[in-house]
């Protein structure tokens, strides 16, 4: 499970706190705590009240937290790496993790909003709203930007790219046109087992449908449209694919979340159809097949905009409008 700042942060202190690493009475000051960890003062600030509240340090007549409830005697001295000898390694968090930790919610609003209409995106809101420093928000709107859902258009403002019917088919036409080349470049690089693999992860989800959940098909997704095609071995043409991911995203964001899965598995029997051409070496007819299924998934993705914006009803976070 992915954990913002402050939870490694919070972890990290806790354990040491516990362990007696971090004597009774010792002096906890943010700018201490946010150089050895290599972070801003805010997640330092935010857990060092979260541990306040529980009791593990409190406040004194000086400035800053000491370690205890209620130490006898106030310990003045810098925390060192030694402190966290129990991480193995020098005391750190990890950015990309903490980031990461707030994607799928942000990423669910907006790809929400963008088959809506037109949004515009405020960076010091959608800071306030997730209550994290300005440098992970930044961090996530890089992301969003790369898989084409939003644009910068100004200091603080980013707009949401909007999810209307001719984008959708401007996406696809890319993927009709990127997807099979690919496909056809990684069925001489995929090994058999893991072919097999997919293939029998397919079979299983099939049996199982209905009762899957949302996040399985999403991953079956991604196993032929992310990682397989990946093993075309062409960085430039994975790149340009993916700008197209906002169309990956209907699915994910709507189907077991928003909408009701469909009677029928969406597609199942497609996927196996071209990893069996895969796994019989034949690499054109694994193209040609890809294809088919693109061009059948196109009115499918498209039924599901069509239904949720007519009907869908979202909540429009803060840091929208």
């Amino acid at each position: 499970m992915t954990k913002t700042l402050r939870d490694q942060l919070y972890t990290a202190l806790k354990q040491s706190i516990v362990g007696k690493r971090l004597e009774p009475g010792l002096v906890l000051l943010e700018g201490n705590i946010a150089e050895l960890f290599g972070i801003s003062r805010s997640p330092v600030r935010q857990t060092l009240s979260r541990l306040h509240e529980e009791q593990y340090i409190c406040r004194f007549e000086g400035r800053g937290y000491l370690v205890g409830s209620s130490p006898g005697e106030v310990v003045r001295r810098a925390l060192s790496e030694h402190d966290f000898k129990q991480l193995g390694h020098a005391p750190k968090v990890d950015r990309i993790v903490s980031w990461r930790a707030h994607i799928d919610s942000v990423e669910h609003d907006i790809v929400l909003c963008s088959i809506k209409g037109a949004f515009e995106l405020n960076e010091l809101q959608l800071s306030k709203t997730l209550n994290v420093s300005r440098t992970v928000t930044h961090q996530i709107l890089l992301y969003l930007q790369s898989i084409g859902l939003v644009e910068k258009i100004k200091y603080n403002s980013w707009s949401v790219v909007p999810l209307n019917d001719q984008r959708l088919h401007n996406l696809y036409e890319a993927r009709r046109q990127l997807e099979p080349y690919m496909i056809a470049r990684a069925t001489e690089h995929m090994p058999e087992s893991a072919i097999k693999g997919y293939i029998t992860k397919l079979k299983h989800a099939a049996e199982s449908y209905p009762d899957i959940k949302g996040e399985l098909l999403d991953e079956l997704e991604n196993d032929l449209h992310h990682t397989a095609v990946s093993l075309g071995d062409n960085q430039e043409v994975m790149n340009m694919l993916r700008r197209t991911h906002p169309i990956l995203l209907v699915s994910k964001h709507l189907l077991g979340r928003v909408l009701k899965l469909p009677d029928q598995d969406p597609f199942f029997d497609e996927h196996l159809w071209i990893f069996e051409k895969m796994r019989l070496q034949q690499p054109a007819q694994a193209g040609k097949a890809l294809a088919t299924h693109l061009e059948r998934s196109e009115s499918k993705v498209l039924d599901r905009l069509i239904n949720f914006r007519e009907s869908g009803d979202i909540d429009i976070p803060l840091y929208l409008r």
